[in-house]
């Protein structure tokens, strides 16, 4: 059988990776510039501060710097790999603070403001009379099922590269959804809020 080409686009950011093992400072600019802000957002929506999310983005990318030699791109692609040190971070900085909080809406019901202010699906979703509703319930959500819920629906990680993150087996990650849009669910519904089309930015996934 024939292997299938690496598309052009694949080979060029393998090249720049190269680089940056062998120690490249321009190759370290670039990977920062495309990356530092999918890190932010990830920071943003574990911690809720901007300030610790700015700290989420300078640590990952010194501790990712310090690994550099140990990344391997045919076992996971470069963002997944970043993911999985900003995540390890975020889980850290709330053992520490014992604080867990995704902010599709704060506490006075506002959506934080990212660096990329163009709003997607997830912000045109949660702009119902619900939303506090949905933040309620996603606040007592279990922390595994808030960390699949944060990377799947939030930061749009395919199931497949949160498995390789969290190093378990694919069906785990499809369990954990299932359970969470269970769960927000019933909650909901035992707020008085019913409908399918409530929980349709979940279960449209």
């Amino acid at each position: 059988m024939n292997e299938q080409p690496i598309p052009e686009k694949r080979l060029a950011q393998q090249a720049l990776i190269e680089r940056w093992q062998n120690d490249d400072p321009d190759a370290f600019d670039e990977l920062y510039t495309q990356h530092s802000s999918s890190i932010y957002r990830l920071g943003w929506a574990m911690l809720q501060q901007a300030e610790s999310a700015e700290d989420v983005v300078q640590e990952t990318f010194i501790r990712a710097h310090r690994a550099r030699h140990r990344y391997d791109y045919r076992k996971a692609s470069f963002s997944t790999w970043l993911y999985q040190i900003a995540l390890n971070y975020c889980r850290s900085h709330l053992r520490r603070k014992r604080l867990l909080t995704i902010p599709w809406l704060t506490a006075n019901n506002e959506t934080p403001d990212f660096p990329d202010r163009r709003p997607g699906p997830e912000m045109y979703a949660l702009r119902g009379e619900y939303r506090r509703l949905l933040w309620d319930a996603v606040q007592n959500l279990s922390v595994p099922l808030r960390e699949v819920v944060t990377l799947h629906y939030y930061m749009e990680v395919p199931a497949v590269e949160i498995a390789k993150m969290l190093g378990c087996p694919e069906g785990t990650i499809y369990s954990r959804l299932h359970n969470a849009r269970r769960a927000l669910a019933k909650s909901l519904t035992a707020k008085g809020v019913t409908g399918t089309e409530r929980l349709e930015p979940l279960n449209a996934h």
